[in-house]
């Protein structure tokens, strides 16, 4: 059987000590009380930690930092970390990078594809390939080899465009992650009319209130 016993030790009052309490003020000696733990009869006295004190100990601090480079190291990741929109913005993420790596994948093979055609016909202008996708003059090859690398191309960027942003929206909500927006914000307009000695005036006054 455990039992827990706290013992607290009181303030030391000298020997002797005048009793007008107004010339003596006793010295706090007040020290953190060990527990005094038993065990099968057996006592052992624990310290007890004074540094963690309640008032130290707060919530989390969000870092942007940590967003941050939780977005390099795993795309998403950031968002989940600061918790807002999270549900909705990392679907985004892995269903536009898997858009894009399918797209890019697909026109890479089809400009290798011809390329490999457009070589052959130049080549051997005069002999068939022997599949209607690729029995075509040089000039639409080329054309259509042009067109498919311009398309891989745009998706290697667009696989580059939304790591950078995923990055940059999971720093930039890191940042605003304590930033509090009361709902009771208020901007009051309405006219004004002054009168101050010889000296009228009239204008417009804007009030905004923030809590």
């Amino acid at each position: 059987m455990w039992s827990v016993q706290l013992v607290a030790q009181q303030p030391e009052k000298p020997v002797n000590a005048p009793t007008d309490t107004a010339s003596y003020r006793t010295k706090d000696t007040t020290t953190t009380a060990p527990a005094i733990i038993t065990v099968d009869d057996n006592t052992k006295i624990v310290p007890v930690d004074s540094s963690a004190s309640p008032d130290k100990i707060g919530p989390r601090k969000h870092s942007p930092k940590t967003a941050t480079l939780l977005s390099l190291c795993l795309p998403g990741a950031g968002q989940v970390y600061n918790r807002k929109n999270w549900w909705w913005k990392v679907p985004v993420i892995y269903g536009g990078g898997a858009a894009l790596v399918y797209g890019a994948t697909f026109y890479s093979k089809n400009y290798k594809d011809f390329s490999d055609a457009y070589r052959q016909k130049v080549l051997y202008p005069d002999e068939l390939i022997g599949n209607p996708r690729f029995d075509r003059d040089v000039a639409t090859l080329r054309s259509i080899r042009d067109s498919y690398r311009e398309a891989r191309d745009q998706c290697y960027i667009g696989l580059g465009v939304l790591y950078a942003l995923q990055i940059v929206d999971a720093a930039v909500e890191a940042h605003f992650f304590d930033f509090n927006v009361s709902e009771d914000l208020s901007l009051n307009i309405q006219p004004q009319f002054v009168m101050n000695g010889p000296m009228n005036y009239s204008g417009v006054l804007l009030t905004l209130k923030l809590k």
